[in-house]
């Protein structure tokens, strides 16, 4: 073990170096293409901008009660039957950058169809906590089954990035400054397991997505799929996201995804329904000015 310095020396050392830090200027480098945080500064006051990136995170719930009495020798085994396939469904997806934290995982993505790719990885990791984690789970402990399951968030925003820590040494990391993972957090952190939060500016992205928006023809006639959702300890419209409980369709979801991720959005099954909308929405339109002259022509518009 090394000498360590006194209390009192890292106190007058870390105050000099608060000092210094506050005294500069960070540079910021915009950043096109993939993160590489092989090429992230440290150090130095420098910071890479990487725009308009995505973030998926998902933290597995109820992982404190595992924790607990008879399932915590087991929670080793359940962590790892967990939380490796949720970064192999962000890697899998072209995350280009993944970490773990305990029983959490986030991937950011950027590049062609990043939002698209970010969404369909939450949803697949949802399920898989759903459709494999939890069946395998009540098949072990038929009784009393450890309740668990993956909460997933995603937001977007750009990204400001650099290590942070000690230099030639393995005690450094790449620090995220943004909304993005912060607010990805937060939406898994108010989901409930096998639940996907979402905040508006992804949610936008949803809502013009109808293999996303609208569930298949499986069922009775496609309907939404996705509801209103106020996401907690986010500011702005941020907070105006979206709330999934149902997860990709057996016979449809293979085909749905990969058309998502490829960058389709129309589905030619819902010509008919979107053309039923469009009328609609200029009845609606038609019925408002007709109301709106006859109060000008009453002279009760105010």
């Amino acid at each position: 073990m090394t000498e360590r310095p006194s209390v009192s020396e890292m106190m007058n050392d870390f105050g000099r170096h608060v000092a210094a830090q506050l005294r500069q200027t960070p540079e910021v480098i915009e950043t096109d293409g993939q993160i590489d945080t092989s090429d992230l500064f440290i150090d130095v006051a420098k910071w890479r901008k990487y725009p308009q990136v995505s973030c998926t995170f998902a933290d597995l719930a109820g992982s404190t009660s595992l924790r607990n009495g008879r399932w915590e020798a087991s929670t080793a085994s359940i962590y790892d039957a967990a939380v490796k396939p949720a970064v192999r469904i962000l890697s899998d997806f072209g995350a280009d950058f993944i970490d773990v934290q305990g029983d959490a995982a986030f991937g950011l993505f950027t590049g062609k169809y990043s939002q698209r790719r970010a969404i369909c990885a939450g949803i697949t990791i949802k399920a898989f906590g759903e459709r494999i984690l939890m069946p395998a789970l009540e098949k072990k402990w038929p009784t009393n089954t450890p309740q668990t399951g993956f909460k997933v968030g995603c937001a977007i925003s750009d990204l400001l990035s650099k290590k942070i820590g000690i230099s030639r040494t393995d005690h450094h990391a790449p620090v995220w400054a943004g909304r993005a993972v912060n607010y990805a957090a937060k939406c898994s952190q108010q989901a409930s397991a096998h639940q996907m939060i979402v905040t508006k500016p992804i949610a936008d992205i949803i809502r013009r997505n109808e293999y996303l928006w609208y569930s298949c023809q499986c069922g009775n006639d496609p309907t939404p799929l996705w509801s209103e959702q106020h996401v907690e300890k986010v500011s702005g419209k941020d907070s105006e996201g979206l709330l999934l409980t149902s997860s990709w369709c057996e016979t449809c979801g293979d085909s749905y995804c990969d058309k998502i991720c490829s960058g389709s959005w129309r589905r030619p099954d819902l010509d008919s329904k979107r053309n039923r909308l469009a009328f609609d929405k200029y009845q609606q339109v038609i019925k408002f000015r007709d109301q709106n002259s006859r109060q000008i022509r009453r002279g009760i518009n105010g």
